[in-house]
Parts: structure tokens; sequence; C-alpha cells
């Protein structure tokens, strides 16, 4: 039978505090992936609807809407995230043995993690200054690494405790850290999607319109044409729009003469009325 003293001893790793487990638990859980997905989608949304002029509840977004536009991004965040787990995992036992021998390289190691809090998040910040986009987003993963890194060298220096609660703090340092560092993510590609778009209005898919009844959608750039047709069942034609998004049944259009300073975002329902022709390639013929 074994003694209570060999099961508690350091070092069999029953009882040895394995921080990479508690990680993987936290990205495990399903509500944290959930939450973390739809905080990043609404985050893009509003940046990318803010920087182009429009505020982001016209847009009448879902949860599933938001979950789809990051569902990319969100799991390159999460691969990053366990591929320095993964390390971590691999160099956690040499890193325990190294300071379980005396001598100064040990009491180093020792003060180097538990001032881990300070100096992960100030090498990111002195980063910054040839990466400052890179910077930005990791920052909050050095904050919370290193606060990881700093528990971990006081369990490491009293191995024969470690509370219950050490599990929540980790719980939820991992969790702020991935909404805070997902939040920064997400503002840079609003921002970089809303640039792109604005810069390149012409490239955008074009949009032609038919309706039963006039719109007088006056937005520069847009023109209307009366359908004289016989027979037609729409009177009306405007060209010189392109599509800005599409969400549910709503249809958001901009002019060719849109720009982030002074435009219109022209806004249908799709129904019967309208009839919608997304145009890509060889767009129809600009308004006289």
């Amino acid at each position: 039978m074994t003694a209570p003293a060999d099961r508690d001893a350091p070092g069999k790793g029953s009882d040895q505090p394995d921080a990479v487990q508690r990680v993987g638990e936290a990205l495990a859980n399903v509500t944290v992936l959930t939450g973390l997905l739809v905080y990043f989608g609404w985050r893009r949304s509003d940046v990318q609807a803010r920087e182009l002029g429009v505020d982001s509840s016209v847009l009448g977004m879902t949860t599933t809407d938001y979950v789809l536009r990051s569902v990319g991004p969100v799991f390159l965040l999460l691969a990053v995230v366990l591929g320095i787990a993964l390390v971590c995992r691999w160099l956690e036992p040499r890193v325990r043995a190294a300071s379980g021998k005396p001598g100064k390289a040990a009491r180093a190691l020792s003060v180097a993690l538990s001032l881990a809090w300070l100096l992960l998040p100030a090498l990111t910040v002195a980063l910054g200054v040839l990466f400052p986009i890179t910077s930005f987003y990791a920052f909050p993963l050095a904050v919370g690494g290193g606060i990881l890194l700093s528990l971990y060298a006081s369990l490491l220096r009293r191995p024969d405790r470690h509370p219950t609660w050490t599990r929540v703090l980790v719980f939820a340092v991992v969790s702020l850290s991935l909404f805070w560092s997902a939040g920064n993510y997400a503002e840079v590609r609003g921002v970089e999607l809303a640039r792109g778009f604005a810069a390149d209005v012409h490239g955008q898919t074009a949009v032609v319109v038919y309706a039963r009844e006039r719109l007088h959608i006056t937005a520069p750039g847009a023109c209307e044409e009366a359908l004289a047709a016989e027979g037609s069942r729409y009177r009306f034609r405007y060209r010189g729009l392109r599509l800005f998004g599409k969400v549910g049944p709503k249809y958001f259009l901009i002019s060719d003469g849109w720009t982030r300073d002074r435009g219109t975002v022209v806004v249908l329902a799709d129904n019967d009325e309208i009839r919608v022709e997304l145009v890509h390639g060889a767009h129809p013929p600009a308004c006289p």
C-alpha cells in the first residue's frame, strides 16, 4: 500500500500542477468558444461598419451571422494559443528539473518566472516599435501568459500546496486574455476590411435593381431609368450601385460616388417588388 507521503511527494505527477492542461480545459469549454466567436464577429463588424460611416445596429446581424464571420480568424488565434501551450508542455519538465537544482541558474529562472507577469508584457510593448499591429493583439496574450507563468513559479516553490482556487484562476486568466486578444484582433481586421473596401469601391460587386415602383434612389453615382417595354413586370431600373452586404432579407448598397467621408447606404428589402442582379466580372455600363 502506498503511503500518503509518497502519493503527495513532488515529482510523482499525480498532483503536479499542469498549466497546459488547465489551458486545454478552458479552450475546450463550449460556452467560452461560442462566446469568443460571437464577440469577435460582433467586434469586427462593429469596427468595420463605424469605419465606413454606418451604425452596426442598422445591419441587424444575428448571432449566426457573427459566428460565421469569425470562425476562420478565431480558430487561427486558438491555433496560435495551442501552439504556445504545446511548447510550454514540452518545456515544463525541463523547467521543473532546472528549478530543482541548486545554483545561480535555478535562482535566476525562479526570479524570471516570478516576474513574468511584468517581463512578458514589457517585451511585447518593446517589440511594438517594430511590429505595432502584432504587438497590439499579442499584448493581452502576453499579460495572460505572464500571470500563468508567475502562478506556476509559486506552485513550483510550494508543490505541497495548490488550492482549488488555482484552477478557477487559470480558467479566468485564459478566458479573459483570449477575449481581450480577440477584441484587439477583431479591431485590426475590421479596420483593414473597411479600408480595403473603401479603396476599391469600383471593384466591389455591381448591382442592378429592377423595381415595380419608383424607389427614388438619389445616391451620388446612381442613376434611374424608366423602362418603357410593354408588358414588363418592372417599370424602373437602377444602376451605378455596389453591394455593401446582405444580412437576412435586406440588401445594403452603396453607389459609385460613395466615399468614407461622404456617401449614402441604400437599404432594400428582398421581396417581390424588386429584382436584384449581382454582376461580377463584366460590369454593366456606368451611369451617364
